[in-house]
């Protein structure tokens, strides 16, 4: 076994690793804060660009627009798109342009007929005589993409590529009497913009790249007129990841109100070797600054570390229980102090130590001594009570002699203040049983609506002497509980009993049931004066009573609610108050949630839905 390394020759290293590892996340958030900070400019750079060619972009449409315009409101125009013998092609080679020649300019009916063109015959071939029953892909495409624009406004369609150049089209709709009667259209093709590329290199630099994509994503296009692959979306940050593994730092603004956008893409790469130079020098100080500090620390644990060598092994010693380690007196005065306040400390634990073992175990003595006595008293008091109860009987049922009226009366009462202090003695008993941790419990999948229903049709008797109404809301058919049966069977009916002992009469008590998840909660709410905000956590608590009624004395010794949510947790769930419930009390079962088994219903409950 190796050998445990002293204090005095840790603490050199131990003060170089704490020196080395500042350094270190100081070197680290330099790096993060630079390297933040430059792709934080980046994008402002970058957002700066797109937004201003986008801009740009978007200014020269309208421009073209009255262009357009006049040439859809020609005479000659709508004359040929009526079906008149006239030629349209002079009026449409107006629209031709000198860097874009040979782009068709067509004239297209609304039915899909094109009935004139100028510039190549990109359709030669493969136009159909006959009308059409849609419009051409290139113009449909166009109006659905700007389908949020004026109806007589230029229009622009979607990219796409032909003989191997991006190309798109102009569109302009021909109104005659405030109706579409047709569509002149015009194709154009992307190319590289000398004033673009200048902006571009003015605003981010050469390592940035522009693109053009369609709104929906369906084809992208750099801004020299090539295709190009869908980048990713970007994250949060503006950063996108390709297919072969670069980070690029990406920003894209849409031109004006056509489906083109327009965007920029940075790698990052490039952005943050800008911000790793200063980097590199303050890591090379740092390694300096590590080996100096190395040193002094060596120095230090000389004179200083072996004292504090000698309290740590005793504090060691101390922690596993050996309360008469103690350390000698020596060394320098601030060490000498240490020494002696660690032993005086030592001193008094054991002190302690040893009277809280003699506390716990009179305690413990005591504890059982209680649990004990509630047992064996309760057992020898119910015997006599039981008997009192059988001669009671025996009497009412007049095996003695007739009785009088008055006589029957005091055997009410009689029988009434036997079932009460049998009662108390069962409470007392119960919870004797709970502290001792004697209690089993035969966990089952109890069917809730079942069980409920009965637990309903026990405790109705009870609701209706006093007036008050009953209510059980059913549960969902399949929904079971995880539970000891007769012990969720006592625990609802303390809830029960208790609701209506302290709800007025005219008074209502419901009983309900939910899932939430895993768990289920059941409900028992009443209409009476509620639980003050302050006894809200004492009422849980053994022997305390809450007179909610305000009129009448409380009955019982206050171990309802104890009991019952002990048997709650003894079941793995328990039992408390909803404190925002306001007119009135609501306790809350919350227990695991079962599996409902059709054939097992009867078996596992041993209960009925009642009739109402």
């Amino acid at each position: 076994m190796m050998r445990r390394m002293p204090l005095e020759a840790k603490l050199p290293l131990l003060m170089s690793a704490i020196l080395a590892t500042v350094l270190a996340i100081a070197v680290i958030a330099s790096y993060i804060s630079m390297r933040s900070a430059a792709l934080s400019r980046a994008v402002d750079r970058a957002d700066r660009a797109t937004r201003q060619i986008a801009m740009v972009a978007a200014q020269g449409l309208p421009a073209q627009n009255q262009r357009y315009r006049a040439l859809a409101s020609d005479s000659v125009v709508r004359r040929a798109l009526r079906g008149e013998a006239v030629d349209a092609r002079p009026v449409l080679a107006r629209l031709s342009l000198a860097s874009d020649s040979g782009m068709p300019v067509e004239l297209w009916t609304g039915d899909g007929r094109r009935v004139a063109f100028t510039g190549n015959d990109i359709r030669a071939g493969s136009l159909s005589v006959q009308p059409r029953p849609e419009l051409p892909e290139h113009i449909a495409r166009g109006i659905d993409a700007n389908a949020d624009r004026v109806t007589d406004s230029l229009r622009l369609s979607p990219l796409y590529e032909a003989n191997g150049r991006v190309h798109f089209w102009l569109i302009m709709p021909v109104r005659d009497r405030n109706r579409v009667v047709g569509y002149i259209t015009h194709q154009r093709r992307i190319a590289q913009n000398a004033q673009t590329a200048q902006t571009l290199r003015e605003l981010s630099g050469d390592s940035a790249s522009m693109y053009y994509r369609n709104l929906d994503g369906s084809y992208w296009a750099t801004v020299g007129g090539s295709a190009m692959t869908a980048l990713p979306s970007p994250d949060s940050d503006g950063l996108t990841t390709t297919s072969d593994g670069e980070r690029l730092l990406v920003q894209e603004e849409r031109v004006g109100s056509t489906p083109l956008v327009i965007g920029m893409s940075i790698p990052e790469r490039a952005v943050v070797a800008r911000a790793t130079r200063p980097v590199r020098t303050v890591a090379l100080l740092s390694i300096l600054l590590v080996v100096a500090g190395g040193l002094a620390a060596w120095f230090i644990g000389r004179s200083v570390a072996r004292p504090l060598g000698n309290i740590t092994r005793a504090a060691e010693l101390l922690a596993t229980g050996d309360f008469a380690a103690r350390v000698p007196v020596s060394g320098e005065h601030e060490v000498r102090r240490l020494a002696e306040s660690f032993n005086n400390m030592a001193a008094e634990l054991e002190r302690s130590r040893r009277a809280l073992e003699m506390q716990t175990s009179e305690a413990r003595a005591a504890n059982s001594a209680k649990s004990e006595f509630l047992t064996t008293m309760s057992h020898e008091l119910r015997t006599p009570l039981n008997a009192i109860g059988g001669y009671v009987d025996l009497l009412d049922m007049e095996l003695r002699g007739p009785l009088t009226a008055a006589q029957r009366r005091d055997l009410e009462r009689i029988k009434a203040s036997q079932q009460h202090l049998l009662g108390l003695i069962s409470g007392v008993l119960d919870l004797a049983r709970v502290e001792s941790g004697k209690l089993s419990y035969e966990f089952v999948n109890v069917p809730v609506d079942a069980f409920l229903a009965g637990i309903d049709a026990l405790i109705e008797p009870q609701a209706r002497a006093k007036g008050i109404q009953l209510t059980y809301q059913p549960a969902a058919p399949d929904l079971a509980v995880v539970a000891d049966r007769e012990k969720l069977r006592q625990v609802v009916l303390n809830l029960l009993s208790n609701a209506i002992k302290h709800t007025p009469e005219g008074g209502t008590v419901m009983l309900t049931a939910e899932s939430l998840g895993g768990r289920v909660q059941i409900a028992v709410q009443d209409t009476g004066p509620g639980i003050p905000d302050d006894k809200r956590d004492e009422i849980f608590e053994p022997f305390v009573q809450l007179d909610r009624s305000l009129s009448q004395p409380g009955e019982g010794l206050g171990l309802g609610l104890a009991i019952s949510r002990d048997l709650a947790r003894g079941m793995s769930g328990d039992l408390t108050v909803d404190r925002h419930f306001s007119n009135g009390a609501r306790f809350i079962l919350t227990l695991n949630r079962g599996v409902y088994e059709e054939g097992e219903r009867l078996v596992l409950t041993g209960e009925a839905p009642i009739v109402r």
